[in-house]
């Protein structure tokens, strides 16, 4: 473990004052959470025709009355899916996009789950293990154009589209601290008013390795300007993920790998950095559970830096869950023992992925419990994260004042060196 000094920087927002707010602001994420359990998500995993050529794989899900899918997603190969849709009942199915064209031509082999028997979905709920497998032999009903209209992007017809590859400069208006009030208070209309997704700070360039950003509770991209300002630029591209910090964090971590594999199969890379900053962290992990095994990937190399993460949670989102009159979804996850937080660090990384740890210790010195000022150091070095990682450092910085550290953009070369280009 390597330990670095270096001036306390300005005290950051204490978690804790999360919940500390007026009243008025519970009853708008009251209102908020009320749409989102207009909702349900189908999850499962997708395995394509044995000894079949690579091919992207559509997964949908489609009303049983017929009308157009509400949900669909394209995967660069085998592994997991993630959908949203309205309550309702689905039939979900899956064809292997030979062509790549969007559209099920003959001889494509197609398949429903539970075949083609109705799925229903309710509010809130989350239907996993509906797995799908694609066999030589495979038949079933066509998947018509009208059940599978080409569209742009794969989002739910009722919620405001996703931003996957927007290219955007990180002192743009959406990237603000009350942007980011917003994503924890009212989440749908951060999804209105903003927008989530993956963007980036530059065209895309095959010639560089992309490096994702992911910020944590009240962050927002704008948080990591000093980090990449320090990227050595010749060699990777910063890509930003903005989400809003109400959800669930397994969701937002199965929301950031959808996002991934739709830039996979636009740009077919196959290295990719994730630096993520305090509950960033877990939500970044959660993307990689999905697919501890990496059967779905077609990253080669993947570099995750985390950055002041609490893996062990953190009492104020306990006191949140028992005291606050309307919780944030995200806090059930945020407390200590939670199951999200066991989940998190008894699963595996994937084979291809790398874990760097850094933590910071430059809290209150009156405090008798070592800290950052917002989690403490105990909770950041959580001995299972410790156990799966490569490099565990840490920096003498309060906990958002390490992104501004010069030092830890050094590390961060470093940390970023296995997966630079050849």
């Amino acid at each position: 473990m390597h330990v670095v000094r270096s001036p306390a920087r300005g005290a950051a927002a204490a978690l804790c004052g999360l919940v500390a707010v007026a009243g008025c602001q519970f009853g708008a994420l009251r209102e908020n959470l009320r749409v989102l359990d207009r909702y349900g998500y189908v999850r499962g995993t997708v395995t394509p025709s044995t000894g079949a050529p690579a091919a992207p794989l559509v997964v949908f899900a489609v009303p049983v009355d017929g009308s157009a899918a509400a949900d669909w997603v394209v995967l660069p190969r085998q592994g997991p899916y993630f959908l949203a849709v309205p309550v309702g009942q689905y039939r979900v199915g899956a064809f292997e996009d030979d062509n790549h064209s969007l559209v099920h031509d003959p001889g494509e082999a197609v398949v429903w789950a539970r075949g083609g028997a109705p799925i229903e979905v309710r509010p809130g709920s989350t239907i996993a293990g509906l797995d799908l497998t694609l066999g030589a032999d495979t038949a079933g009903p066509p998947v018509t154009a009208e059940l599978l209209p080409v569209r742009s992007s794969g989002d739910v017809d009722e919620l405001p589209g996703t931003r996957i590859g927007e290219v955007v400069t990180l002192d743009d208006a959406r990237f603000s601290d009350e942007a980011a009030r917003v994503g924890l208070w009212r989440p749908v209309e951060f999804l209105e008013d903003y927008g989530a997704g993956i963007y980036f700070l530059e065209p895309y360039d095959p010639k560089r390795t992309p490096v994702l950003f992911v910020h944590g509770a009240l962050g927002h991209p704008g948080n990591f300007q000093v980090l990449i300002s320090r990227l050595d630029h010749s060699r990777y591209q910063a890509w930003v993920a903005y989400y809003p910090t109400a959800v669930r964090l397994e969701k937002a971590g199965a929301a950031l790998g959808r996002w991934l594999q739709a830039l996979e199969v636009e740009y077919d890379f196959h290295r990719v950095g994730v630096v993520a900053h305090s509950m960033g962290g877990l939500v970044a992990r959660a993307y990689l559970n999905h697919d501890p095994d990496g059967l779905g990937a077609t990253i080669d190399s993947l570099t995750f830096v985390s950055i002041a993460t609490p893996w062990e949670g953190h009492e104020a989102a306990a006191r949140g869950v028992s005291r606050a009159p309307v919780v944030a979804p995200s806090w059930f996850d945020m407390a200590p023992n939670s199951p999200f937080l066991i989940w998190l660090l008894d699963t595996p990384l994937p084979r291809y992925a790398a874990h760097d740890l850094y933590f910071a210790y430059g809290g209150s010195r009156r405090s008798r419990i070592a800290n950052d000022g917002v989690v403490t150091v105990a909770s950041q070095l959580d001995l299972r994260a410790q156990q799966q990682a490569r490099l565990v450092v840490g920096f003498d910085d309060q906990h958002r004042a390490v992104l501004d550290d010069p030092t830890v953009g050094d590390y961060l070369q470093r940390s970023l060196a296995s997966i630079a280009p050849p």
